[in-house]
């Protein structure tokens, strides 16, 4: 009698046991989408903020080109290429040379 208990209880604690595993296995598969989905999300929102550098770059450097050129057309006469170190250099020469 007590092994037909034993069987009884192994029975039922196996049959317990599927629908638990499945419960288990079934939170495990949706925590692992919503894992890939949120990586999905994480690679688009990368590749936005690579785009906006790229943009905000662009905005920069155009920037830089219009003040270049804008104060080259407010100073036709000085050298831009020159340095002021080289600018005082190539004066006090000039300078020289008159006397």
């Amino acid at each position: 009698m007590a092994d037909y208990v034993i069987l009884v209880l192994g029975i039922v604690l196996i049959a317990s046991t599927i629908p638990i595993t499945a419960i288990i296995t079934t939170y495990l598969s949706k925590q692992s989408k919503l894992k890939l989905e949120v990586l999905k999300y994480e690679i688009d929102l990368e590749k936005i903020r690579k785009e906006s550098y790229i943009i905000e770059t662009e905005k920069l450097r155009l920037e830089i080109e219009y003040t270049r050129e804008k104060l080259a057309l407010n100073q036709p006469f000085k050298s831009i290429s020159q340095t002021p170190i080289q600018q005082e250099v190539s004066q006090e020469t000039i300078e020289l040379n008159r006397k």
